[in-house]
């Protein structure tokens, strides 16, 4: 049971941080310096309901797991979790903070966008190992 909910929180991480990289934050190179003033607040409140229960929920479940069953592969998990979190506090959270402040936004975006592939990578490779070592990877192999 733990193991799919796992599975979903991760791929839920995934999924979410992939449309952020490729669509959500590259979109706000197109707002106007006030569009993005208006836009960005209500983004951030909105993005935080879904996120936020994702990174709380697989910090979570990796603590358990690894208190549980502390293989390597879980000390690799847990370590690309911590940077994901480390990534959102320290790049991400000043980026979004200096957008909203509204001085020089757009080299705030560019910012956000080149950082953001750490934790596009950290929350991608996270969930690799969970479904190799739930067995899914060679399920969908066959």
């Amino acid at each position: 049971m733990l193991d799919t909910l796992r599975l979903l929180v991760d791929f839920g991480l995934v999924v979410l941080i992939w449309l952020v990289q490729l669509v959500i934050y590259p979109g706000f190179r197109y707002c106007s310096p006030a569009g993005l003033a208006t836009w960005h607040p209500v983004y951030t409140g909105k993005v935080t309901l879904v996120v936020a229960p994702l990174m709380f929920g697989q910090l979570g479940l990796v603590a358990h797991q690894l208190w549980l069953d502390p293989r390597p592969s879980q000390y690799a998990v847990a370590a690309l979790v911590a940077l994901a979190w480390l990534s959102t506090f320290l790049q991400s959270v000043p980026a979004h903070a200096q957008i909203s402040s509204g001085r020089d936004a757009q080299a705030a975006v560019e910012r956000l966008i080149r950082g953001n592939w750490l934790r596009t990578f950290a929350w991608s490779a996270a969930f690799l190992v969970n479904a190799a070592d739930t067995g899914l990877l060679a399920f969908l192999r066959g």
